[in-house]
């Protein structure tokens, strides 16, 4: 019995470079035009590096990231210096590219991202475990 019939080894080497992120790092040329994210992790995939974001105002080149919204972010050693995380008034977009303000009802946010739209008046009723201070990201709006 094979472990990896050679049909299914060409399909995961074929299949691999589009689930990876990617590796260019600041300073490289990059393009927005690849930014996407991984439909089974719902990562963001990006030309650059883990530490980077692809910034199109400055030509399509790889920047050092502004900001992050995770605790312990992909791509950093212990002993890195850390983008900051944003006030509780803003967030960190999927790239990384900078602190925002939080989004009011009626605007796009990005996938799955709560955490994006701004709570509403009432937001001590509606707060539970399945949203973010009584607001959701619901098919890409802030509801």
């Amino acid at each position: 019995m094979k472990l990896f019939p050679g049909g299914c080894l060409t399909l995961l080497m074929f299949l691999c470079p589009f689930s990876l992120g990617g590796s260019v790092p600041s300073g490289g040329s990059c393009s927005t035009d690849n930014n996407r994210l991984d439909p089974a992790t719902h990562k963001f995939l990006t030309d650059c590096d883990d530490k980077t974001f692809c910034s199109g105002s400055t030509n399509g080149t790889c920047q050092p990231k502004l900001c992050r919204r995770d605790e312990f972010p992909f791509g950093y050693q212990f002993g890195d210096i850390l983008p900051p995380m944003c006030a509780r008034d803003s967030f960190c977009p999927d790239e990384g590219s900078g602190c925002q303000p939080l989004l009011r009802v009626g605007r796009v946010c990005q996938l799955e991202r709560d955490d994006q739209c701004a709570p509403p008046n009432n937001w001590s009723d509606l707060a539970s475990s399945q949203n973010y201070n009584g607001s959701i990201c619901l098919q890409s709006t802030c509801t």
